[in-house]
């Protein structure tokens, strides 16, 4: 979490959770994405990305999924 501000994590995390049957799921493809886009970091790992963001998730009480493909939407929007 070193590298990233807390700040862009937490708006990252409040942006990309979805809300459904099983809480506060967090797609951590999306969410890595959406980080790179909104600090213009690419070039930091996506599993350094992945490992901040799943820990800010966490805390904040969400599930998280990590799937492999950027831009897959297996969470649909409700």
């Amino acid at each position: 979490m070193d590298s990233f501000e807390l700040i862009d994590l937490l708006c990252v995390v409040d942006a990309c959770a979805s809300d459904g049957a099983a809480g506060r799921l967090v797609s951590m493809s999306r969410a890595v994405e959406e980080l790179r886009v909104l600090t213009g970091d690419f070039v930091s790992s996506d599993e350094a990305a992945a490992n901040a963001l799943s820990q800010v998730a966490l805390q904040r009480g969400c599930a998280v999924l990590f799937d492999e493909q950027p831009g897959a939407n297996i969470v649909g929007e409700y």
